[in-house]
Order: C-alpha cells, then structure tokens, then sequence
C-alpha cells in the first residue's frame, strides 16, 4: 500500500454532455459558462450544474484552435476567440456587440480573450503575417475601441493564456510553444502603454495559480523538472520540489513507467497544493515541504492500466502505465470541477 492516506471526495453535482467542454468559465453568483470543442454551441450553468440556457453561436473550429471562450466578472460581456475571429456579445449571448476579424491561427494556436478585474479592459492577442511578430492589443470594454498594441513573439508560434494576478494592474501571459518550451510575460498598461517584462526566472515551467494569500504561486514542470513556488509581486522562486521526493512511497500504482506530474498544480488554500499527475491521479502537498501527505480519490474516478502497445491490461507483469477517465481539473469557485472521458462535468467539495 502506499504511505499517502486517502482522502475521499463525495460526488456532489454531475451533468453529461454529448462533447467535452474546453472552457469552463465562472460568471457571478456561482454559475459557469462552457463550450465545446466540436460543437457551436454555449451552455451557462447554475451552481448546481443545471442547464440555464444553451445557445449555437457558429465559429470556425479547425487545425485543433477551439473557440476560446470568457467573461468579464460582472457577466456583463462574453468573448469568443476563434480561428480567424474574436467576437465581444452580450450576457446572454444573443447579440454581438463588437467584432474583430484576423488571420487564421495555426494548428494548435490561439488566445482567450481576458477582462480586467475592474472590467475597463479587454486584453487579446492576433496573429501574425508571416514577416510580422504576433501582437497584443487592449480594448476600451465600454467603447470597444483599441487603446494600445504591443508587438509579442514570433509569428504563430505560440499559444497564451493569460492569468489574473493579486494586483489589478499586473497581468501575466504565459507563451506556451508546444513542448518546445514556455515563456512568461508580465504585463501592464501604465498611462495608455503596454510594459511587457519577460520573466526569464520562470523560462519552461507551466503556471498554475495563486495562493489565496496572494503572496505566491506555484508552477508545474515542463518536462522531468521540480515542482516551484515563486513569490509575488518580487516573482522570486523561494521552494522547490523534485519530482522524485513527491512520488517516493507511492506503491498503489506498480508499472514499468513511473508516474509523473502532468502539467497541472493548484493551490488548493495556503497550505495545500494539489498536484495531477501522468496517470490522472490527484495528490495533496504539503506546502511546508512540498511533499505528498494525501491521494485525492474524487468519487467516481476510475483508473485503468495499459501495457506497452497501449492496451488494457490486468497482467502486473505487463503494466507499462495507466490513465485515469479525468481529462480537466479545475478549481472554479471554491470547489473542484473534473470534466471526464464520458463527457461529464463533476463538482465537489475542496480536498482541505
């Protein structure tokens, strides 16, 4: 047995879906909004994963560029990123109130659109020509008039996401090229300028979000790397943890290849990270020391085990790795959101 007590998650709301949402956004008052990679389409949910409407709002999905979809945080305006488009429409969705037309991002590409806090601004990334650099540019969330550009990296090589941070006026933009590397940038629009600060201390590690005291966020690994913690606003990297000392004593899980973290950590509170690993398995951190003190095991998550060629298996000889039916993880307001292979969206309680 491992030495990692369990902690066990009750299911608390589900509803199945015919696609796997690819955004899942918070609005006010608890309720989310979503979309989907293969179908147009917009559900807002109450807080209870209830369908409050659904709206086809058509858009060019190809070269694997989803609509990107998000909202300001008083549900006023939501904003669809596409392929050749980003569109700003209102809280229902029925009406687009300002469009921008671009050039076709490329396969794997693209941005969401983000608001400010105090929703006066809407920040969105173009693409490139083929000579030109991708540009950043803010948009006036009232007039929707474009305030200011800034020219980023090369053409179509990268794909943002932008991050809130503690301060309303400092904005991070993570560049993610594929699993070549990944870039972070720090942004801010001081008297009608963009300042853009390439933070090179964070170079190839992924973001995942800030503590609830807002005094620090924890990074994921590109690769083989540790687990990182950096200070805010200074973004100094101030813990660390391999990768090794978070798995040693995981005996649940025997196979020929080791499990690994997967991209994805979260602060959980301030004294707990959630980390999700390669087999899609959830472990608990201690932040004093960054290593494991629980396995999440969120009702209804199922683990199978697959030999080299990529077939199940049940033979322990012949376990090369296994997957979990967890596709997303999420932390959306103040609960666990999972979206699943079956095309379900599950909410439970904080493992803390």
């Amino acid at each position: 047995m491992s030495q990692f007590p369990h902690i066990n998650l009750p299911l608390k709301n589900k509803l199945t879906f015919t696609a796997n949402p690819v955004n899942v956004v918070p609005l006010p008052n608890g309720e989310i909004l979503l979309n989907f990679a293969s179908q147009p389409l917009i559900t807002k949910l109450n807080a209870n994963l209830e369908i409050v409407w659904e709206k086809i709002i058509q858009g060019n999905n190809a070269n694997y560029v989803s609509s990107k979809l998000s909202a300001s945080s008083d549900g006023r305006l939501i904003a669809i990123a596409g392929m050749t488009d980003l569109r700003i429409l209102d809280a229902e969705a029925t009406k687009v109130l300002h469009s921008v037309e671009h050039g076709s991002w490329g396969w794997f590409l693209g941005a969401a659109c983000f608001f400010t806090r105090d929703n006066k601004t809407i920040w969105y990334v173009l693409p490139g020509d083929e000579n030109e650099n991708d540009k950043l540019e803010v948009m006036d969330a009232t007039t929707f008039e474009a305030i200011a550009s800034y020219p980023l990296l090369e053409s179509q090589q990268h794909a943002y996401t932008f991050h809130a941070t503690p301060d309303n006026n400092i904005i991070l933009l993570e560049a993610a090229a594929g699993q070549e590397n990944s870039i972070l940038l720090q942004l801010q629009l001081i008297d009608g300028v963009i300042s853009l600060t390439e933070l090179t201390q964070c170079d190839d590690v992924i973001m995942g979000n800030f503590a609830p005291s807002g005094k620090e966020f924890v990074m994921a690994p590109h690769y083989d790397g540790p687990v990182e913690v950096y200070s805010f606003p200074e973004i100094v990297k101030i813990a660390e943890q391999k990768q090794e000392a978070i798995f040693d004593g995981s005996k649940d899980f025997p196979a020929s290849e080791p499990d690994n973290i997967n991209y994805s950590v979260f602060f959980v509170d301030d004294n707990n990270i959630l980390v999700v690993t390669q087999f899609g398995r959830l472990l608990l951190l201690d932040r004093k020391d960054l290593r494991s003190k629980a396995e999440v095991m969120p009702e209804g998550i199922e683990f199978t085990a697959y030999d080299l060629d990529g077939n199940p298996t049940t033979n322990p000889d012949y376990i090369y790795d296994y997957s979990s039916n967890i596709i997303n993880v999420m932390i959306v307001h103040n609960q666990l959101l999972l979206t699943t292979g079956e095309g379900q969206l599950r909410s439970y309680n904080l493992p803390v």
